[in-house]
């Protein structure tokens, strides 16, 4: 028994050329190339994004701690910047996380008006190509 490929009206037999499948993986490679470097910014942009929340949570902790103290704390009436004492802070348990954060905050009395103490928190830390990122969270607070 003997099977014949289709023919067309020309006569030749159907199917795809050579020239035909490598045009058709080349439009498919360039598609799965887009697909993995979209992939990869993500991770990047994921990566960033877990740092700058780790850096907002250790600031609002901080802002949490400051603003809880009473209105006649002795910290709250010198003008004064001050570094916290675990610092460089390591959010991660992951050993093989490299980023340390910095964290201060500058208290300073009768700003914006009397009574009233401006409180800045300050966290700082390096980003994966070595430039330094930092956040800030800034309040109010009653002196007296």
């Amino acid at each position: 028994m003997v099977i014949h490929g289709r023919t067309s009206d020309s006569g030749r037999q159907s199917g795809f050329t050579l020239l035909e499948v490598m045009i058709a993986m080349a439009i498919l490679g360039v598609g799965l190339l887009s697909i993995a470097v979209a992939q990869l910014t993500a991770i990047k942009v994921a990566a960033k994004s877990k740092s700058l929340q780790q850096a907002m949570f250790l600031a609002r902790e901080q802002m949490d701690d400051l603003e809880a103290l009473p209105a006649n704390a002795p910290i709250l009436q010198a003008a004064a910047t001050t570094n916290d004492p675990n610092n460089p802070i390591q959010v991660s348990s992951d050993e093989g996380d490299a980023i340390r954060f910095t964290r201060s905050f500058r208290v300073t009395p009768n700003d914006p008006s009397a009574g009233l103490a401006r409180v800045i928190v300050t966290v700082v830390w390096n980003n994966d190509r070595g430039g330094i990122r930092q956040v800030q969270l800034s309040s109010v607070k009653r002196m007296n």
